[in-house]
């Protein structure tokens, strides 16, 4: 950051009729600057442009003899850079990523950095300021002469309001309203309109004329920072290659330069453990942050964790570590994937994954649901977490949600029962648990899986839902409460159900195949197949629910589940292969299999974690040890 006193950058001013200078327009800090300290930029030099030409002024038809100057702008792709007007040009010696400080005067101008070898813009990312976006609801604006707190004509309290801070998701969220608001206000007030029984405001061919427009206009305002003629001030970030140069500018207006740091490496990740330190520091290239972590190692988390479209992963079969402590959670408003990682959540009190209580307002779609299409838990190891899911009371429609080849244990420490996957105001469309053990202690869950009633495929534009259970060990999870509890989707046509394969002990108060169909039997899009249900040391009584007459009835005396080891050693799972398979691999260890090898058959090391054909150490495959070098 640049100070009034400090201004020691060396800015060159080329045939210029603007004077460069040092300038700071409405551009005070946030809340956390009691000063309002002012940022300065250099600013000056007038409109870049690659041509400037003369056009004669008509009027009424007929030439004046007059002329005003034109000008053409430049486009990602155009070999010819501006060369007059105002610019910025940086050429680092070494790979990293460059942070910015920039003014942009006009917020609905396009703001480019260009690879100088390519011609094309490069990814980047924007935190910072909007101009007439203000609020705070914390601080009293204080009245001098009462001391009291100043209210409105309607007596409504009045606070001090301050510039507000967006992080990179939310400058996208007002990109993408910026240009496609108009479009969803459409689509709302015909849903509401509907909903009222009253005439539609719009007819299809408004919306799809609304739509094309928005389209163009995503095109043409592709690298908009902000929204309206409303200035932006803050940082962006991208990547550099060394010896490259890289331009700075908007196409028909100005940028003020207040300074920038410089990060060396081939990734923009700090040193260090803390992992949202790691997370802030990663750039989002085409919209998606992918963070690799070193594998074996151990990480602290101790916020909460929201960026754009995130991938969370260490190598296959070397799984990092990650400690959340009190206060942090994962809280997406868009994708997010946790891969190859094992998290200790034994600190804190909300979900491992809490959906953000801000959605993106670019995501909002049919039936006023926020759409997320992934979140995916793979290959983890999840100990003392309160709950899986939880959508925050905000109606959120996650189209697509993967548990897969995960350990869970759920302990919920407060005395209140918490739903282990709950979505209160929307739902996941499918939900998919395969390869996973998830067991209970604790405060029992009230249910495994609950969302709201209303939650529905054709509610929120999809044609069919689906929840499937394959391969997978449960253990005292809502052992008094309901398996699952889903009005919208029982008994439609347009559900599906998958349960196969699976071995439930004491869960769901012995009524899991009933409520796993929400109450509903003789499913026709249901199937079962091979599923072990004991309940307090008996059979469940499946009904007309899993009708398949597969259902095994025997107890599949679990070896110490208490302790953690879900082995089963009754004979008739043992024989069916049921259940989590890294504990029949487990087993496999004491017991010789004769059936003929599975070339494809998955890998697993003796932790009963699945790994990949590379990984070295001694494995497990169709049930036999075998050593990789």
């Amino acid at each position: 950051m640049i100070d009034e006193e400090a201004h020691t950058y060396e800015i060159a001013s080329v045939g210029s009729w603007n004077p460069i200078s040092w300038k700071n327009g409405n551009n005070k800090l946030d809340i956390n600057d009691a000063n309002g300290t002012k940022l300065y930029f250099v600013m000056g030099t007038g409109n870049p442009y690659v041509k400037m030409f003369c056009e004669e002024v008509f009027r009424d038809g007929s030439a004046t003899g007059t002329y005003r100057a034109q000008y053409e702008y430049y486009k990602p792709g155009m070999q010819t850079m501006p060369l007059v007007g105002l610019y910025y040009k940086f050429t680092p010696k070494v790979d990293g990523t460059l942070k910015v400080l920039i003014w942009a005067n006009k917020g609905n101008r396009n703001t480019y950095v260009i690879d100088d070898v390519t011609k094309q813009a490069v990814t980047l990312t924007a935190e910072g300021y909007v101009n007439g976006k203000r609020a705070n609801y914390t601080t009293p604006a204080i009245d001098p002469e009462t001391g009291e707190q100043k209210v409105d004509n309607q007596g409504n309290p009045i606070y001090e309001q301050y510039q507000i801070f967006f992080t990179p998701e939310q400058i996208d969220s007002i990109h993408n309203d910026y240009i496609y608001g108009s479009y969803y206000r459409m689509l709302k007030a015909n849903e509401e309109a509907a909903a009222a029984g009253t005439e539609l405001p719009y007819t299809e061919e408004k919306l799809a004329a609304e739509k094309e427009t928005c389209d163009a206009n995503a095109e043409a305002r592709k690298y908009v920072l902000s929204t309206g003629g409303q200035a932006f001030w803050g940082w962006i970030t991208f990547r550099v290659e060394g010896g490259k140069s890289y331009w700075l500018f908007q196409d028909s207006s100005q940028v003020g330069f207040g300074g920038y740091d410089f990060t060396t490496g081939d990734e923009p990740q700090p040193q260090g453990d803390n992992l949202n330190e790691i997370v802030d520091a990663t750039a989002t290239e085409n919209g998606e942050t992918i963070v690799n972590l070193d594998g074996g190692k151990e990480y602290t988390m101790n916020a909460p964790i929201n960026k754009a479209n995130l991938t969370i992963a260490a190598p296959e079969g070397s799984n990092a570590k990650i400690k959340m402590e009190a206060g942090a959670t994962f809280a997406p408003n868009s994708n997010i994937i946790l891969k190859n990682v094992d998290i200790d959540a034994s600190a804190i009190s909300d979900a491992l994954v809490q959906l953000n209580a801000e959605p993106l307002a670019a995501s909002l779609g049919t039936g006023d649901y926020y759409f997320i299409n992934d979140i995916q838990l793979i290959n983890c190891n999840i100990t003392d977490a309160p709950q899986i899911i939880y959508d925050n009371n905000v109606k959120y429609c996650a189209a697509n949600v993967l548990i897969d080849n995960c350990v869970i244990s759920l302990n919920n420490k407060a005395a209140d029962k918490k739903t282990a996957i709950f979505f209160a105001q929307g739902f996941a469309n499918n939900l998919t648990i395969k390869n996973t053990t998830i067991s209970s202690k604790g405060t029992d869950q009230d249910y495994f899986v609950r969302y709201s009633n209303a939650g529905r495929c054709d509610r929120a534009g999809f044609e069919s839902n689906s929840i499937t259970y394959e391969s997978c060990t449960f253990y005292n999870v809502a052992k008094a409460g309901q398996w699952g509890n889903y009005s919208g989707f029982a008994g439609r046509g347009t559900s599906f159900w998958t349960m196969t394969n699976n071995i439930f002990v004491d869960c769901g108060n012995g009524q899991v195949a009933r409520r796993y169909l929400g109450g509903r039997g003789d499913q026709k899009t249901a199937t079962f197949a091979n599923n072990t249900y004991w309940f307090d040391g008996a059979a469940e009584d499946t009904g007309n629910y899993d009708n398949s007459g597969t259902a095994i009835t025997s107890d599949p005396a679990l070896k110490d589940p208490a302790n953690g080891d879900f082995t089963p050693t009754g004979e008739a799972q043992v024989a069916a292969k049921t259940g989590d398979p890294r504990w029949l691999n487990a087993l496999a260890i004491h017991f010789v299999n004769t059936d003929t090898d599975d070339i494809n058959a998955p890998i697993y090391n003796l932790a009963g974690q699945r790994v990949s054909s590379t990984t070295k150490g001694i494995l497990i495959k169709n049930g036999k040890k075998f050593i990789n070098r």
